[in-house]
Order: structure tokens, then sequence, then C-alpha cells
């Protein structure tokens, strides 16, 4: 049997995978649909994707604040590319206001796990602040997790 659907050229394997397959070939109305009930209901990577089909306008209107909130709850459960997303939105002031130290926050944690495209970008950040806002951005990175994120966003 899953030799006969591998033969096939097309495993189907739930709807998140369904919405990444509609992306991928271009039916971003049915990567919208797809996702939009799993982002609601928490998926991470689904609230991220969503973030992307808002903030390019791929399957809905093109809504900067709202590719924003999805962007910041992927990134409230740890999805590294969400966090690195959204220190990106601080650095370079988008939808937010810049702010230094809350984009060295979560640069840093992305680049806890290993992401070397966010330890390049929070060390540009790094570059840009004094000793002293240093040590608050520190403070704020260890500081976030602990109280759901609130001083983050």
């Amino acid at each position: 049997m899953l030799a006969m659907l591998l033969a096939a050229g097309r495993v189907v394997c739930g709807p998140f995978e369904d919405g990444m397959a509609a992306r991928d070939r271009g039916d971003y109305a049915a990567a919208f649909g797809a996702f939009k009930p799993l982002a609601a209901s928490g998926d991470a990577n689904s609230q991220f994707q969503l973030s992307l089909l808002y903030a390019t306008g791929r399957g809905t209107s093109a809504n900067p604040r709202e590719a924003h909130r999805w962007l910041e709850k992927a990134a409230i459960r740890g999805h590294v590319q969400a966090q690195s997303n959204l220190g990106n939105a601080f650095h370079a002031g988008r939808v937010v206001s810049q702010d230094l130290l809350k984009a060295y926050a979560w640069f840093s944690m992305a680049a806890s796990t290993g992401d070397s495209v966010a330890t390049t970008n929070r060390d540009v950040v790094v570059r840009k602040l004094t000793p002293q806002q240093l040590e608050l951005a520190k403070t704020l990175a260890r500081k976030c997790p602990m109280e759901t994120f609130k001083s983050c966003l």
C-alpha cells in the first residue's frame, strides 16, 4: 500500500501539509484556508505561514498588522524563524516602533537554537547598543520567556 502511495508521488499527511502543498503550487487561497483554522487553534507553524500570507497579500489582502499579530503568536510559541522575523521587525521599526532592546531579545531567543542568521542579526544590533543598553537587552532576553513575553512585545 505504501509503495502504491509513494509511486503515485503524493502522500498527504494532514492539514498543515495540505496547506504547504497548496502554497508550493501557488494556490495561496487554499493555503490560507488550510492555515487559518490551524493557526487559530495554536499551531505555531501555521501561525508563521499565515503571517507570511498576510505580509505578502497572497491568498488574502495584505495586512501588515495582522501579519505581525500572527508572527508574535508563532514567536511566543517558540517558532525560531518567527522569533528572528520579530527581531527584524523591532530592529527596522516595521509595524512596531523601533526597539533595539527587543530586537536583541528576539534575535537572542532564535540564536539560542543555533539559528546563524539570528546570531548575525543579534551581533549587528549589539554594535548599535551602548554597554548599558546591552546589559538591559540581555536582562530582557532572559526575562521575556519567564513572564510570558509581555515585556518583549
